[in-house]
């Protein structure tokens, strides 16, 4: 098996969380089936340590490979071409990486959301067709690899995202410290702060004005950053945000525990891994009603979906002021987390890609 990927180690975010679950499966698989599981990382620097490689299923005196291309993509496509002609089970993990699988013949390719939103060059768009199965973390972005890539339905496939337990595992060592009789309202954003990704953080900022009441962590690093602290200092509300920038593991836990409520009004998300972790710590989440996360925030249930606007996203935190509303969104998020975000769907469907490959 070969799974050529865009990341693995070394960084943070959705799609090395999600690689890193797609790794375990696969692991799982080859050792089924009698097979050889190689990984190729294209972005990941030289020196990242594949501790988490070796903790993948074996066989017996054939442990994983694992290569890291430290963003080389002559050495990635020299990598992934080396194992033509060999018999190998062949998976690209994001779009942008489908030419590379059309020599194989038979490939899968994953779809992370945005990624598949506009229409993509033409070589990439026609080898993504060529796939043997496209497959996509949420029902929205498997419309789109349809509608606007022009795959077939049939190759397409819903691979269910995850939390892997070290995530669950980091939530329960974590209790809530959230002061839910306070009359403040803590809410958390976490993400990346690029100018490119609409990640509704402005949108928060700018409702804060006419909620008083409402104080805002902000988790996360890059170039929006002095624009987004412009703002809040025009708007005179610098006293209740707070940039933290990047924070390690147990810091997240920890901030996520402190806080009332995750809100990401983010027009930019295919998932959004980051409200399984809220779920995970019985936090209600609210988001914006695009892309992909709908399907994981239910509206009126596990938190609110709202429209992308500070006006609706005002209405949205004046309503989490209720402490019995974040209680009943938080405890039916988790239980929702726990019955359908699971390692053990996320793999059967997995597994059930790769079988569509042999």
């Amino acid at each position: 098996m070969l799974l050529a990927l865009s990341s693995l180690l070394g960084a943070t975010g959705g799609i090395p969380s999600f690689n890193r679950l797609l790794c375990r499966a696969a692991a799982e698989f080859a050792v089924e089936h009698g097979r050889h599981l190689h990984v190729v990382a294209l972005t990941d620097p030289l020196y990242a340590e594949p501790g988490f490689v070796d903790t993948l299923a074996q066989r017996p005196g054939q442990p994983p490979t694992y290569t890291a291309c430290a963003g080389d993509r002559p050495r990635f496509a020299r990598s992934v071409l080396g194992h033509l002609g060999r018999g190998r089970l062949v998976v690209m993990g994001h779009v942008n990486l489908s030419p590379l699988g059309v020599p194989f013949g038979r490939f899968g390719v994953i779809a992370h959301g945005t990624d598949v939103w506009t229409r993509l060059p033409t070589l990439r768009r026609l080898a993504l067709q060529q796939a043997t199965v496209a497959a996509g973390v949420s029902e929205h972005t498997l419309q789109q690899l349809c509608q606007v890539q022009g795959v077939l339905v049939g190759r397409c496939q819903r691979l269910v995202n995850a939390l892997d337990e070290t995530n669950l595992a980091h939530s329960a060592a974590t209790p809530s410290t959230a002061d839910e009789s306070s009359p403040r309202l803590r809410v958390v954003s976490i993400t990346r702060l690029h100018p490119s990704e609409p990640k509704g953080i402005d949108l928060v900022i700018r409702s804060l004005p006419s909620l008083p009441q409402v104080d805002y962590e902000i988790i996360g690093e890059g170039e929006a950053t002095p624009a987004l602290l412009a703002l809040a200092d025009k708007l005179h509300v610098s006293d209740r945000v707070q940039f933290l920038g990047r924070l390690s593991e147990a810091d997240k836990h920890a901030a996520l525990a402190r806080c009332h409520a995750l809100v990401l009004p983010s027009s930019n998300e295919g998932f959004g891994i980051v409200y399984l972790e809220a779920m995970a710590h019985h936090k209600p989440c609210l988001a914006a009603r695009v892309g992909g996360a709908p399907e994981v925030v239910l509206n009126e249930e596990t938190g609110l979906v709202v429209s992308p606007t500070w006006e609706a996203v005002r209405e949205g935190l004046a309503r989490l002021t209720d402490p019995a509303l974040r209680k009943r969104l938080g405890q039916a998020g988790y239980r929702r987390l726990g019955s359908r975000f699971t390692y053990p769907e996320f793999a059967r469907h997995a597994h059930q890609m790769f079988g569509r490959l042999t």
